[in-house]
């Protein structure tokens, strides 16, 4: 973490390269800086891989990350929505999904009959994928050597973790076959949740999330970086009330009291029902150039 009161360090914009950002609030000591020229917002300093690779890994094992991967129900529901929405896209061909943390998009691929893959940095979540007999590699975009072409890669929930996105969007795009399907999901920073929650936004989350897109910002990396027909649209999260109301808590505990306080009137059937809530969100697709 940067220390309280440290100088903003300068560094080109990782979507449009221009060195002219203006701090916009701090939180959890961390600075977020947004971009003059195209309203990117960044950390200030970044951290460096190494940082985020040691908090995934801490993460998994015992803390935000853990809670998640436990709740098989809830990842069920949001890998088969989202296998729902990006199957029909998807020509003939292999999939990879990069950041598969323990394969719950794997898994309802592979009941469907998808031959997939996946891609995950913590050693903890490959074991756990793999004893679910899940084929998945483990490292990142800069390690792995795919042995074949794929027709669909997604990372689901990833782009925005990275310091450098332009060079995850690139090997990607070098993994794809001829107009291979790349789908990414990641919070939209222009939602109406973001700009009615400032800065308590539960996906300002330091050091975990390091770039906040917006849809024109997504929209002009992806199109820069070996992909066309990027499109763009609002998607909303399958999840329980029960589930959103506990995560809601650990990030803005007020308003996690006062939705905790509304759902326990509700009926038990509708908090154990899945809810497409609008969290802020984006479904990014694009086809590959060649």
């Amino acid at each position: 973490m940067p220390a309280a009161g440290a100088p903003v360090p300068r560094l080109a914009c990782a979507v449009c390269g221009a060195d002219d950002a203006v701090p916009v609030f701090v939180k959890a000591g961390w600075t977020f800086v947004r971009c003059r020229g195209c309203g990117l917002v960044s950390l200030r300093p970044l951290p460096t891989p190494a940082e985020l690779a040691a908090h995934h890994e801490a993460s998994y094992r015992a803390g935000g990350y853990a809670a998640f991967a436990a709740a098989e129900t809830v990842r069920a529901d949001i890998a088969r929505h989202r296998l729902a929405l990006v199957s029909p896209l998807a020509p003939p061909g292999p999939w990879l999904d990069v950041g598969c943390s323990t394969g719950a998009f794997l898994a309802e691929a592979v009941h469907a009959g998808r031959d997939v893959e996946g891609l995950e940095l913590s050693a903890a979540a490959v074991a756990e994928a793999r004893r679910r007999g899940l084929a998945v590699h483990r490292g990142t975009t800069d390690d792995f050597q795919p042995a074949r072409r794929y027709a669909l890669i997604t990372a689901f929930d990833v782009i925005e973790h990275l310091p450098d996105p332009a060079a995850f969007l690139r090997r990607l795009a070098g993994w794809l076959a001829p107009s291979g399907l790349l789908a990414l999901t990641l919070p939209d920073i222009a939602s109406v949740p973001a700009r009615a929650m400032g800065r308590h936004w539960y996906y300002y989350a330091p050091p975990d999330h390091v770039h906040y897109f917006t849809p024109a910002t997504i929209r002009a990396l992806v199109a820069a970086h070996g992909f066309r027909d990027v499109r763009v649209e609002p998607f909303r999260k399958p999840l329980r009330l029960d589930y959103a109301v506990e995560n809601l808590v650990r990030f803005n505990p007020r308003l996690g009291a006062l939705a905790g306080a509304v759902a326990r009137r509700l009926p038990r059937a509708w908090r154990a029902r899945a809810w497409r809530l609008p969290l802020g969100e984006m479904l990014v697709t694009a086809r590959s150039l060649c």
